[in-house]
């Protein structure tokens, strides 16, 4: 019961990125001022729209008079239980499945997998001849759909620039809704392909039961309908694959993840795609100090897993599992539960059955009320991605708990009331419709989009990926349980099931109310750290370990990202003549260095030069030299002197003095020595081939 704790805040943000954007646009505005990441958050998102039609497309199928004259075993309410839940199940393994490859190959290619996987699943559903074919390209194709769904927020959170991060993943739920919307009116008109009714040929009545009036599936097997077409249901089916492809072909040219990049140790490559989506030069302070934020956070995560994974092959693993990690997994995991018992695909499934119970026969009313359904939600996603980032996330959740539960509330009132007397109080089943349409408008604004955005927040990076896939196949499994039994629970719990789910939608609302702290405006590398409070909140190792990779890195006492500049600027203040003075012992030890490769006939690359007194074996390892042993230090290249010194690779371990670090800003030539034993040059800049 933990994690049922009040969380405390981080009011303040710790972050020296996210402090300098807080004061900057925000919501459209914001958007349209980072245009490029924000087209790149917007085209990854047509992954999520297949996401989003494949839900909505099944529901309205399962009534037509083709689909069930083809597939009258179908037609049961256990059995189409599973034709739509298989696809959760399927999404399930694509979710688990995808955290190890969109760490492995990349965010990015991951989604073209998917891709390919989802083609296959919907070959087999257009082409589908019987039932087996239906359940294999639902389950295959979920398999995309998992991987989608997992990745995609993923790498919109990543690119995002903290003050407009939850804008731009809202973006993929409302995809979501666009797709869903998308499949509900496509599949109103292609119910009228050739008529609304099967009208099978050389069957009576039209295949409508004469003494109860209902379309009978049986006789009609086997007989061709001579009024809807098979079309009505194979084209929307197939359809999905245009926005498939389009992805497909489109993400080779969106950049990579920065995160991803730095996890990978390309640090120019991160850079370079930090500069595209920043719209900054490379050595712009705000993007180095970005750049320099993730990087601590990657190195960060890289030691702590280490520290993990000396004691187990899957100590990473475990990790998830253990102390602050196994309460940011079990946020993650009791949201996604929480957000699938608000009953939200339970309409989206089953909205045609569930408008029937209301007192209407008419399957064209049916997929009407359906249809609107689908543009309510297109409508009231918007507030999310416009003011999320103004008003946080937490609002958005328990406003939109407290909208969802009254509105089960009244339905389950309603429906209590007259389901015995539909058909002479049609105001009332309008009055029960206008109310799940309501609740599907609580649902659009806030446990849609948000709990998907706090997904993304909650995991370091080098965990972010494993935690995601945990959390996102949490939502799939807990989807395929509603899909599976929510026919079930309509026929008899009837209006109980409005009930049943009411209280879950109270629970979530005082869950976050507890539970889940407010992450507007803060970095994913600071929510990496300090989730849920200050530094003070972190272990003793932990913050130490997080301090001393700041003061490697340059980070430890940063204000604003002007004290970047700072540094840079001590050197050109000084008078040249002191400059000139100040590398006059730099001229002798290369002088000295040169004439030692001569005598040795070593290497011209490297000079070696003599043993000091006071350098451990410690420091001795953190260079990247010739083989030397303790209390030996590592020369530089003597072509320095005379090229390019901010390029070359240098090689410098000597104990020094703060008062020799200035040689650094003037030509990063020799270091002064970190805490941990490694150099840092006064620009900030930091590389492997700079002993550090």
């Amino acid at each position: 019961m933990g994690v049922f704790k009040k969380t405390p805040e981080a009011a303040v943000s710790q972050s020296v990125v996210a402090r300098n954007n807080v004061a900057k646009k925000q919501g459209i505005m914001g958007m349209l001022a980072n245009p490029y990441v924000f087209m790149t958050c917007c085209f990854a998102s047509l992954g999520c729209m297949m996401y989003g039609y494949d839900q909505g497309v099944m529901g309205s199928i399962l009534v037509m008079e083709n689909f069930e004259a083809h597939f009258p075993t179908l037609t049961g309410s256990t059995i189409q239980g599973w034709l739509v839940s298989c696809l959760e199940l399927g999404a399930w393994a694509g979710a688990l499945f995808n955290g190890y490859l969109a760490d492995k190959i990349s965010r990015k290619y991951s989604m073209l997998v998917a891709v390919i996987i989802f083609t296959l699943g919907t070959a087999f559903q257009t082409g589908a001849q019987n039932p087996a074919m239906l359940f294999a390209g639902r389950t295959i194709g979920g398999i995309g759909i998992g991987m989608f769904s997992m990745v995609i927020p993923l790498y919109q959170a990543e690119i995002a620039p903290p003050e407009l991060r939850g804008s731009l993943v809202s973006l993929q739920q409302l995809s979501i809704t666009i797709g869903t919307c998308i499949s509900f009116w496509l599949d109103y008109g292609m119910h009228f392909a050739g008529g609304s009714d099967c009208d099978p040929a050389g069957v009576p009545n039209n295949g409508f039961n004469p003494t109860t009036g209902d379309f009978d599936y049986t006789l009609a097997h086997g007989h061709t309908c001579l009024g809807e077409k098979a079309v009505s249901w194979r084209v929307p089916l197939a359809l999905q694959l245009i926005p498939a492809w389009i992805l497909f072909f489109g993400m080779f040219f969106l950049p990579f993840s920065p995160r991803w990049l730095m996890m990978k140790h390309r640090d120019d490559d991160c850079i370079k795609s930090l500069s595209k989506l920043r719209r900054l030069a490379p050595e712009d302070p705000l993007l180095r100090a970005e750049y320099l934020e993730i990087k601590a956070a990657v190195l960060f995560d890289e030691e702590t897993e280490a520290a993990y994974s000396s004691h187990s092959k899957f100590g990473a693993w475990k990790a998830l599992f253990s102390g602050n990690m196994l309460k940011r997994l079990g946020i993650g995991c009791w949201l996604m539960i929480f957000q699938q018992f608000t009953g939200i695909n339970a309409v989206l499934y089953y909205a045609p059955q569930i408008f029937e119970s209301f007192g209407f026969t008419s399957v064209t009313t049916e997929l009407l009320a359906t249809g609107v359904t689908g543009i309510l939600q297109i409508i009231f996603t918007l507030p999310a991605v416009l003011f999320l980032d103004n008003f946080g996330r937490k609002t958005f959740l328990i406003i939109g708990a407290i909208g969802m539960c009254i509105c089960h509330v009244i339905v389950a009132a309603l429906d209590g009331s007259f389901e015995t007397s539909w058909a002479t109080h049609l105001s009332a089943g309008w009055a029960s419709i206008a109310f799940i349409w309501l609740f599907a408008v609580n649902f659009a604004y806030s446990w849609g989009p948000v709990t998907w955005v706090l997904t993304q927040e909650l995991f370091p990076n080098s965990m972010r990926s494993r935690g995601v896939a945990i959390v996102a196949s949490t939502n799939w499994m807990f989807n395929f349980i509603i899909g599976l039994t929510t026919r079930d629970m309509l026929d008899n719990m009837k209006w109980g099931t409005y009930l049943f789910f009411a209280s879950f939608c109270a629970l979530g609302g005082i869950f976050v109310w507890l539970a889940v702290p407010e992450t507007k405006n803060k970095t994913l590398e600071e929510l990496d750290v300090y989730f849920g409070g200050d530094n003070t909140s972190i272990a003793a190792a932990d913050r130490d370990r997080m301090q001393r990779i700041e003061e490697s890195l340059g980070l430890a006492g940063m204000e604003t990202v002007e004290d970047l500049k700072t540094e840079k600027a001590v050197a050109s203040e000084e008078p040249a003549t002191s400059r000139l003075k100040m590398h006059i012992p730099i001229l002798i030890m290369a002088m000295v260095c040169l004439v030692l490769q001569l005598a040795s006939a070593l290497p011209s690359t490297f000079a070696i030069a003599s043993n000091t007194t006071n350098l451990t074996a410690e420091y001795a390892k953190s260079c990247h030299c010739l083989p030397r042993s303790a209390g030996e230090f590592c020369g530089f290249q003597t072509k320095a002197l005379f090229g390019d010194c901010a390029r070359d690779k240098l090689y410098i371990c000597q104990n020094t003095t703060s008062g020799i670090a200035r040689y650094w800003e003037s030509c990063p030539l020799m270091g002064f020595k970190c805490k941990d034993g490694r150099y840092r040059g006064a620009s900030g800049q930091w590389g492997e081939d700079y002993c550090g």
